[in-house]
């Protein structure tokens, strides 16, 4: 009798635990910019004249690191609170599930390139102060390593559900803000979509390997065995005219 034995992934590198770090790692990213963020507004050690940055600062007087320092420095609590749900949660799933190389240390390093970009486009006395080029960052790291790794499901719904979290969370939905740095936001997610995906392909082989594979077998019960290596197809069925499921 013939039989067609289907194969589809059960588990992904996604389908893991985040690491039990993950959770204070976040934590403390966040004590830290609610603490940088006080030292500007109160110019603690003067940190109001060298924190914020500016063109005319970075670029004519060499002073790099606010690019950097800039990150923790935000206009009220309503603009830090605004970033500090997302930069939570979005450190939470990328130091959960890639590691401190990821978050915060790549995502730091890039919320500075971010600046960086956005400070050429503006005039040299605007100063540019806040996180948001970096929570963009993760958003978009995150969401193009979702798509990549959830290979449990077809390319069509990976891309529906992080083009509708991309849409729903990180488009702007409030009239124009002049004080809003929306090319902060549109290079950040850029720079962030661009590391997520050269990530994986760096790691391709690890992520590859954690993932399990089961098969299905038409007019039979359900049969699932892990797999370490997959060398076929998982949208074609694999036909066996003698009975047995087929392995590859």
């Amino acid at each position: 009798m013939e039989q067609v034995v289907w194969k589809r992934v059960r588990e992904t590198w996604l389908s893991r635990k985040p690491s039990p770090l993950a959770g204070f790692i976040s934590a403390v990213t966040v004590l830290i910019l609610v603490i940088g963020a006080v030292c500007f507004w109160q110019g603690i050690l003067h940190a109001d004249q060298w924190m914020a940055a500016s063109g005319e600062a970075v670029f004519q007087q060499k002073q790099f690191w606010r690019l950097w320092t800039t990150l923790v420095a935000h206009g009220d609590t309503g603009h830090l609170l605004n970033n500090l749900i997302l930069f939570f949660v979005l450190g939470y799933l990328l130091v959960g599930y890639f590691g401190s190389w990821v978050f915060p240390i790549a995502a730091i390093f890039f919320g500075g390139i971010t600046n960086y970009f956005v400070l050429l486009n503006y005039a040299p006395e605007v100063r540019l102060i806040g996180a948001s080029g970096v929570v963009y960052w993760m958003g978009g790291a995150w969401l193009a390593l979702y798509f990549m790794l959830d290979q449990k499901r077809s390319y069509v719904q990976r891309a529906l559900r992080a083009g509708g979290v991309a849409l729903g969370v990180f488009m702007p939905t409030s009239a124009f803000d002049p004080q809003v740095s929306y090319g902060a936001h549109l290079v950040g997610f850029i720079l962030g979509v661009g590391f997520g995906l050269a990530y994986y392909f760096i790691r391709r082989t690890e992520f590859k390997k954690a993932m399990v594979y089961e098969y299905i077998v038409s007019e039979e019960d359900e049969v699932s065995t892990p797999e370490q290596e997959f060398s076929g197809d998982l949208s074609h069925p694999h036909t066996n005219r003698h009975g047995h499921s087929s392995w590859n």
